[in-house]
């Protein structure tokens, strides 16, 4: 069975596009005029990029960014990503620096988002995410790929519960959801997949 999930998980994985890599004059990016600016290229590049992927954001150029860059930049990508304007595209944090996290973190704490951080060999939640989703989100980043009733058995909550949650961390850009076929008896079979 499980090796069932991991051949389901290799075949359903997201495919990760080239990393936008921030420029910043001396290391800094500052007010949103600058965060317009870099929301209009960052949009740009992730059309031209392929559907279904995760773009990592760079940040190793970036010493400092302040509150209203990110909220120019950063928020309004996410609440476009997740409003289905630019497909099935994805982002995370790839590199960043104390204090560009804290400032991000900052930023979607205030406006009640999350973004998946990856550093090495860890990947954490910048923002906001109540627990039970967190619990659902969890066990998705451990798995790679799951159906609802998966999930459901890992927490051992009820399967319409997951699929709500599940539904819900897709929305917000954290999952992806993918579409297997139908299942006997009728329905439609999802498999959830890690942006990561």
């Amino acid at each position: 069975m499980d090796s069932a999930i991991e051949e389901q998980g290799e075949q359903q994985a997201m495919s990760e596009a080239p990393a936008y890599r921030f420029g910043a004059q001396q290391g800094i990016l500052s007010g949103r005029p600058r965060g317009a600016e870099l929301l209009e290229d960052l949009m740009g590049y992730l059309l031209r990029g392929p559907d279904n992927a995760a773009t990592p954001l760079d940040f190793t150029q970036v010493s400092f960014i302040d509150v209203s860059c990110a909220d120019e930049m950063l928020i309004k990508l996410l609440l476009r990503l997740r409003s289905g304007e630019m497909g099935s595209r994805y982002v995370y944090i790839k590199v960043a620096n104390t204090s560009v996290r804290e400032t991000i973190e900052a930023v979607l704490q205030l406006r009640e988002l999350a973004v998946l951080y990856r550093s090495e060999d860890q990947i954490e939640l910048l923002g906001m995410l109540k627990r039970p989703m967190r619990e659902v989100l969890d066990v998705l980043l451990e798995r790679k790929c799951a159906t609802s009733a998966e999930v459901s058995g890992v927490l051992n909550k009820n399967v319409n519960i997951v699929c709500n949650r599940l539904n819900a961390l897709q929305r917000m850009g954290l999952v992806c959801r993918l579409r297997d076929g139908s299942v006997a008896g009728g329905g439609r079979q999802y498999y959830y997949v890690s942006i990561l």
